[in-house]
């Protein structure tokens, strides 16, 4: 179990800096790519008792969800008022 956290993690987090990096229309999902690297190296840091790594990861799954928040955010609250000002009408 251990082998596929720890190489599923390096396999998200890869993935995900390629997305972001790449500044592409799909670029913003590299910060879920990112979200699941974190959530399952936390796990492996978990299984191994490697504190140290899982307080890191710890705070990637903030910055990770801080980052999904600002990219989608603006996105859903322009579709809601698109929404609200055509129900409106």
């Amino acid at each position: 179990m251990g082998f596929w956290l720890e190489w599923g993690g390096a396999f998200f987090g890869i993935a995900g800096a390629a997305l972001l990096s790449s500044n592409v229309r799909l670029s913003p999902y590299g910060w879920v790519l990112f979200l699941f690297s974190s959530l399952l190296m936390s796990s492996y840091a978990v299984l191994i008792q490697a504190w140290g790594l899982l307080a890191l990861n710890a705070c990637f799954v903030a910055t990770n969800i801080n980052g999904i928040i600002r990219c989608w955010l603006p996105f859903y609250l322009a579709s809601r008022a698109e929404t609200r000002h055509g129900a409106a009408q």
